[in-house]
């Protein structure tokens, strides 16, 4: 008497005919060629990504440089300034006043041209990997499609 399994109805014979078994997992060739050449476009994008990166944070770097070189002269010469003519207490405040508002606004305005730097490094590492992924897609979707004919 021979009991089925009610699960999985199959023949596990071809499973122990070396033969069969190769041709059932049979695969179509690859050009490992073109693999490398895929992974090292891939790399070359990920280089290219980290180049602008570094050089967007080089950029940000000398920038906050010359922004702190030229706040400590504005803020010695402004002190200067204070201490050389003395006033009413009045005319001090008001001078204060103005001098914190244009410091106010220039810290603003370099904040902003900060960002606009990382922003734009960032953006175009981004587009770099992007255009990358789609490339690399597209070659996949050949390589297969190749496959296939081959097959």
């Amino acid at each position: 008497m021979t009991s089925k399994n009610p699960f999985f109805d199959a023949d596990f014979s071809d499973f122990m005919d070396p033969a069969k078994l190769t041709e059932r997992f049979k695969m179509a060739s690859f050009d490992p060629t073109a693999i490398t050449e895929m992974h090292k476009k891939n790399i070359e994008a990920i280089a290219q990504a980290n180049r602008i990166c570094f050089e967007g944070m080089q950029a940000m770097g000398q920038r906050q440089a010359e922004i702190m070189r030229q706040s400590l002269e504005e803020a010695v010469a402004a002190l200067q300034e204070m201490s050389a003519q003395p006033a009413a207490p009045e005319q001090q405040m008001q001078k204060q006043t103005a001098q914190l508002k244009k410091q106010y606004e220039a810290a603003l305005s370099n904040i902003r041209e900060l960002n606009e730097i990382g922003t734009k490094s960032s953006s175009e590492a981004v587009e770099t990997l992007t255009k990358r992924v789609g490339e690399s897609l597209d070659e996949v979707a050949k390589t297969l499609t190749e496959m296939g004919k081959t097959k």
